[in-house]
């Protein structure tokens, strides 16, 4: 059976800079598509845009797990 490590400072350290990173990416994304969503008007290419940045997006939220 594994040992558990114990709880760290800089365990908590760590995990709150993860929080932070994910804060961040948060707001630029939802910052983003308002501002894209807010500009459509049947524009194939605005559609375009927004499906690439959202796949990039979720790759980047994939590589953290």
């Amino acid at each position: 059976m594994p040992r558990r490590l114990p709880i760290r400072t800089a365990k908590i350290i760590g995990n709150m800079f993860v929080l932070l990173v994910f804060v961040v990416i948060g707001f630029i994304y939802l910052t983003f598509m308002k501002v894209w969503l807010d500009r459509v008007k049947d524009h194939l290419a605005v559609y375009a845009l927004l499906v690439f940045f959202n796949m990039l997006f979720v790759m980047l939220i994939w590589s953290f797990f």
